[in-house]
């Protein structure tokens, strides 16, 4: 719209709001405007001094077909969205027309070089260059044919240079566009991945702090309801929970936000045992190099937050090995076959670390396993 619209208002402001490729095609489809000006109008003033007039009319008429053709054209920077073909039609019977004049008048000073340089340049971007090239020489032959070996050299030679640079010109357009398409869409997969980062990091922040609360919010009603005193206790750890969650959430919001795995294990175990599930932990996060402890933690928040939200478990065991992290519990029989949100959430992390994770179900059991193939032996 801004090409479209360039130079009818505010040409000014027009180019310093366009973009780099609006830009080139605009560049590009004025000069070949300015060719089709300049052969054109130059040809007719040489033939109006010759007194050739009709030549000089079917001459004018050629390039200005040739211009709005021109106009029509994509590769050539054309926006007029019409049909090229009769534009192309009109000039092509023009030049013919003026060709055929001077041909029978034996002017050896005719139209010829105008004519092809003017018509050369919408069919250079509509037809391949084998077909131009073979075409220039037909024309070279024609006039050799006809006894003007000269001339046929002279405008086969003016078909053939113009063909070449139009074409360079249309690969140049071509390439800028598409590495500004390409740009285009690698800066949307960037959006992409970083709405899918902070979807995939708010289910695991908040999904897993609104179970903990909702854990101990519930033992904290029991306990009042019995008037014991440790139901204080577990809504100062609610409030706790609440603002931890806070913080994190600011985290998040900021991208710099990371989880500890020795953190996680000890609040998993806290968590769990909260909920009436007895827990083993067996190792520890050292067991795992760096870099890979940060999953690990995820996977363990992870597994903590489905046993809460969706099983019936009595009894988990959390083991962090050298090159795996698992999870088991015995309630099975409430949580899904298939993977939610969370899981394949889980998976992209591990997947990122080049890791694989894998569920298995058996009878009541259900085991959440992160492996991690390449483990260093730089340990936290």
């Amino acid at each position: 719209m801004i090409v479209e619209n360039f130079g009818r208002w505010n040409p000014t402001r027009a180019w310093r709001t366009a973009s780099n490729v609006d830009k080139v095609r605009l560049y590009t489809r004025q000069s070949f405007f300015a060719i089709g000006l300049f052969f054109g109008g130059f040809g007719v003033c040489t033939e109006v001094m010759a007194d050739q007039y009709l030549v000089a009319i079917f001459l004018g008429i050629s390039a200005v077909a040739a211009i709005i053709a021109i106009a029509r054209i994509p590769d050539l920077g054309g926006v007029v969205v019409e049909s090229v073909r009769i534009p192309l039609a009109v000039m092509t019977v023009a030049a013919l027309a003026a060709t055929g004049i001077a041909l029978v008048r034996g002017d050896d000073s005719g139209p010829y070089f105008w004519l092809a340089a003017v018509v050369a340049v919408p069919f250079a971007a509509l037809v391949e260059l084998r077909w131009l090239i073979l075409a220039a020489a037909a024309i070279t032959v024609g006039f050799v044919i006809a006894g003007r070996a000269d001339i046929g050299v002279f405008v086969g030679s003016a078909v053939a240079f113009m063909t070449v640079t139009v074409q360079m010109s249309v690969w140049l357009l071509r390439m800028v566009t598409e590495l500004d398409e390409a740009r285009g869409a690698a800066a949307a997969l960037s959006v992409a991945e970083e709405r899918l980062r902070f979807s995939r990091d708010l289910h695991d922040v908040v999904g897993r702090a609104l179970s903990a609360i909702a854990v101990k919010s519930d033992l904290a009603a029991t306990l009042s309801r019995r008037g014991d005193d440790r139901a204080a206790q577990q809504m100062d750890e609610v409030r706790d929970l609440a603002q931890e969650s806070l913080v994190e959430a600011r985290e998040l919001v900021r991208g710099y936000r990371s989880i500890a795995l020795a953190s996680e294990l000890a609040g998993a175990r806290s968590l769990l045992e909260a909920a009436g599930i007895a827990t083993d932990i067996r190792g520890s996060a050292d067991a795992l190099p760096i870099e890979l402890a940060e999953s690990a933690a995820w996977v363990v928040r992870e597994g903590v937050t489905n046993i809460l939200r969706h099983s019936s478990a009595q009894r988990a065991v959390i083991e962090v090995a050298g090159g795996s992290v698992s999870i088991t519990n015995d309630g099975a029989g409430r949580q899904r076959d298939s993977d939610g949100t969370g899981l394949n959430g889980l998976r992209e992390r591990v997947e990122a670390v080049g890791g694989t994770l894998d569920v298995t179900r058996g009878g009541e059991d259900f085991t959440l396993t992160a492996y991690f193939s390449h483990p260093t032996k730089e340990s936290r």
